[in-house]
């Protein structure tokens, strides 16, 4: 059985089960979600920069960034307000309320994970936008929505946790109305072969942030036009989001911070939970050795002739 923290992959970015795979990144949100929402807010995810900007510098803080990396993914896509929007991984429902309450969509969170739904739906009802969100935990490569479902579908940060990236687009190609909205964005790897040792710092990445591979921005354009959407376009905004595993941001020094802070994190959340902290160096050294990238795609299901 895969569990968090377990190492995952079997060959160079390894493949297992689909089902091993749902539950453990099921387990690893479930784990997490208090540590995430402690230390990082309503939002599960990057943080979004200017040029010169840094996290507790000279930049606004990590609440804020994350706040802006909804806000500019909006922008690039260009979705339309009151779109009736699916939020593919929706974490704990940060995005969905800011669709809702600010852009006045209509939105429907999925997530593997039971208890992020559950934090989703109270979030949203203290926002005052319960009506207008609702939150359910559904595997998006087996859900149950009809065809042509929505206006628009919102994946931030969640189809590397996908075993099947193809299938997912053919997903939202199905799920989204002729002239619908594909937004995303994506942990990715550069275009390239990656050496030795850089294939072993992937690995490390996989195995603690629970993903059964990466690709890069190109293949997940590629991937898009081959399942029939139209008007595709990616951004590579690694630059812009990078800073989000700065130690400032990450917080990732508290485990630094001495062994009491460690042996109490374990004892109340569980020892798999320090996985979360192990990533953070992890993923800042994938950034600066040019391993890691973070890309946007934005593109549309062709209106009907």
């Amino acid at each position: 059985m895969w569990t968090v923290g377990a190492n995952v992959t079997t060959g160079p970015q390894g493949v297992i089960g689909e089902s091993e795979l749902n539950q453990a990144v099921e387990e690893y949100y479930d784990t997490t979600l208090s540590l995430y929402e402690e230390l990082w807010g309503e939002h599960v995810h990057h943080g979004y920069w200017d040029p010169g900007e840094s996290p507790g510098g000279t930049g606004v803080d990590r609440h804020a960034a994350c706040d802006r990396t909804v806000r500019e993914l909006l922008t690039f896509a260009e979705l339309p307000s009151t779109s009736h929007t699916l939020d593919v991984g929706c974490g704990i429902g940060g995005p969905a309320i800011y669709l809702a309450r600010d852009h006045g969509c209509r939105v429907e969170g999925i997530s593997l994970s039971s208890l992020q739904v559950a934090r989703a739906a109270e979030k949203a009802t203290s926002a005052g936008v319960a009506d207008r969100t609702r939150f359910r935990q559904i595997d998006m490569l087996a859900n149950d929505f009809f065809d042509e479902s929505f206006d628009a579908v919102w994946a931030l940060e969640s189809v590397m946790h996908m075993p099947d990236r193809g299938a997912f687009f053919a997903e939202a190609l199905r799920v989204l109305r002729p002239g619908g909205t594909l937004a995303l964005s994506s942990w990715c790897i550069r275009d390239g072969d990656l050496d030795a040792s850089e294939e072993r710092l992937l690995q490390l990445i996989l195995r603690h942030q629970v993903m059964p591979r990466l690709i890069s921005i190109e293949e997940h354009a590629k991937l898009c036009w081959d399942v029939g959407f139209t008007e595709v376009r990616t951004r590579d905004w690694s630059d812009a989001v990078r800073r989000s595993w700065d130690p400032d941001f990450a917080m990732i020094q508290r485990l630094e911070s001495g062994r009491a802070y460690v042996r109490d994190l374990a004892r109340t959340k569980g020892v798999d939970v320090l996985g979360f902290f192990y990533a953070g160096p992890l993923m800042k050294q994938a950034y600066d050795r040019d391993v890691m990238r973070y890309g946007v795609l934005r593109a549309t299901k062709p209106p009907v002739p």
